[in-house]
């Protein structure tokens, strides 16, 4: 874990979401955060920028894995992770069989998880 060093995050939001993408934590955890909706955005910015993590909502459209199954095709070495809402608990490891990182969550503790992908090391080897 690297508690020093600040990522650039890509932040792939649905409208409807239940996490609140206007919290202060972005700004205080990470060096750069692009927040983006749908898929062709998202893209966009993807191809556009360099970012050491992907972060896709997928508390409403679980459906939406595919797009970040495509960054992950796009860019292997890529780390993502997809919030996941609890009524999806059964995706979770369809997500994991894709090499995407994905936390169970409720809105409660959003702020706690993005502590947690701050604290992640996209370049060390595991």
């Amino acid at each position: 874990m690297n508690r020093d060093k600040k990522w650039n995050l890509l932040f792939i939001q649905d409208d409807r979401s239940m996490f609140d993408s206007g919290t202060k934590m972005f700004s205080a955890l990470f060096n750069r955060v692009d927040k983006v909706s749908g898929k062709e955005e998202a893209l966009a910015h993807f191809d556009a920028n360099q970012y050491d993590i992907v972060l896709g909502d997928l508390s409403v459209e679980p459906e939406d894995l595919g797009l970040l199954k495509q960054i992950k095709d796009m860019k292997p070495e890529q780390t993502i992770f997809a919030l996941v809402s609890p009524k999806d608990t059964d995706k979770l490891f369809g997500i994991a069989d894709l090499g995407i990182n994905a936390f169970e969550l409720t809105a409660d503790y959003f702020d706690q998880a993005l502590e947690q992908i701050a604290l992640f090391d996209p370049y060390a080897k595991q």
